[in-house]
């Protein structure tokens, strides 16, 4: 689809064509009338000129790089010129909603004939989702620069933006007591954790990554590195998404501060032999039963990527999740708010066994983004006995780093 539309300097050289005809005629003067001539030539002929520019040309989409908040990423274009002769220059706009500034422009440079070049474009991504891109624009236009035309291609393509994840090297994550056998030795397990434990014979069960070429080689046979299974954890992530406490739609809210704390956790336990359980509300209630956490990493971060406020509250999600949670197991509770309900299903939690460590983002630290980060961490909330065994929330506020929120706790 091609728009072609006068510039400014276009609608000044046509008024100027047309005032000139007017003094010819009213004058009667051959040299008005040839100014008039002239510019009306210019206008006729740069609307061909831009009618032509954007003829020919091909525009693709390249491969797009993995997305996340807070990050550049990577989204080239593949612009070719079909014709025997140079075009010049072009701009390229495309809507990106997941960025600062949502309208994208980059210039593409001139191509000579049967050029084929690729355009390459990095946009700092700042809002998590699931965006589905389409319309991009390649503008073009005369050398006299009196139009502008406009070719709309449509490359649809997804673009699913991850929360953003800060490193979190210093985040205790209590382990699980050890199985011992009768004979007093730990069970052990090929690949169940980072504690090496001993070399045994390559059975069809072991990954192949644990094969031990050293002793292989000796023995004339596969053997294996085998780990300590009482080094597996189990993580929960709990996080409350109600909208009804939800600080603002900003990137800076309470809700997107909260989906950056689980990320990080996901992804720390990620690195580990543990595993995690998700639940969440919201728009809509999400439960992940415990699994390695190396599988369940990319289900959770495209849940918090897609995550969206809504009536469903966090309590029901916990109690359910805690059915299948084993009873040593860390429970990182994100909340939004010291709801009573919540509280409650918190401290069932614990009666189980279960550590858990809460962390409350409340919309009223939250409402006013534009000020000064405050740097203090509120251990619990105020004019509140505590409890002895009775989880507690640590109460949050804008420009806190996560590293420090988290170690402090743990």
């Amino acid at each position: 689809m091609r728009i072609i539309r006068p510039t400014t300097r276009g609608w000044a050289v046509a008024a100027g064509a047309v005032i000139w005809f007017a003094v010819a005629v009213v004058n009667r003067s051959f040299l008005p009338f040839l100014l008039a001539a002239g510019c009306a030539a210019l206008v006729l002929t740069s609307f061909g000129a831009a009618l032509l520019s954007t003829r020919r040309v091909s525009l693709e989409r390249g491969p797009i790089g993995e997305a996340a908040a807070g990050r550049g990423v990577s989204m080239p274009l593949l612009i070719e010129n079909r014709a025997n002769r140079v075009r010049q220059a072009f701009l390229i706009v495309e809507d990106c909603p997941f960025s600062l500034e949502c309208r994208q422009t980059v210039v593409a440079p001139s191509l000579g004939p049967r050029e084929r070049r690729m355009i390459p474009r990095r946009i700092l991504a700042m809002k998590r989702g699931d965006y589905m891109l389409d319309r991009v624009v390649l503008r073009g236009g005369d050398p006299a620069g009196l139009f502008l035309c406009e070719r709309r291609f449509s490359l649809p393509r997804k673009v699913l933006v991850l929360p953003g994840i800060e490193p979190l090297p210093e985040l205790n994550i209590r382990r699980r007591r050890a199985v011992v056998a009768p004979t007093g030795t730990p069970f052990g397990a090929a690949g169940s954790s980072q504690e090496f434990y001993g070399v045994r014979e390559y059975n069809a069960s072991d990954g192949m990554r644990h094969i031990h070429w050293k002793s292989s080689a000796r023995l004339g046979r596969l053997m294996v590195r085998e780990f300590e299974r009482h080094a597996v954890a189990s993580v929960a992530i709990l996080l409350d998404a109600e909208a009804r406490y939800v600080s603002g739609r900003s990137y800076w809210s309470n809700l997107e501060y909260q989906v950056r704390a689980a990320a990080s956790i996901c992804r720390h336990a990620a690195g580990l032999y543990c595993q995690t359980a998700f639940a969440t509300g919201g728009e809509r209630e999400f439960i992940l039963p415990p699994m390695l956490s190396a599988q369940a990493e990319w289900d959770v971060l495209r849940c918090l990527a897609a995550l969206r406020p809504g009536p469903a509250p966090l309590a029901p999600a916990a109690l359910r999740l805690g059915e299948h949670l084993p009873p040593d197991s860390t429970v990182f509770c994100l909340s939004l708010s010291e709801d009573e309900e919540l509280r409650r299903a918190l401290d069932v939690l614990a009666e189980h066994g279960m550590g858990v460590r809460w962390f409350c983002a409340a919309p009223e630290s939250f409402r006013n983004e534009r000020r000064l980060p405050d740097r203090r961490l509120n251990r619990s909330a105020p004019n509140r006995k505590r409890s002895p065994g009775r989880p507690e929330p640590v109460l949050l506020a804008p420009g806190l780093p996560l590293r420090r929120v988290l170690s402090d706790v743990s």
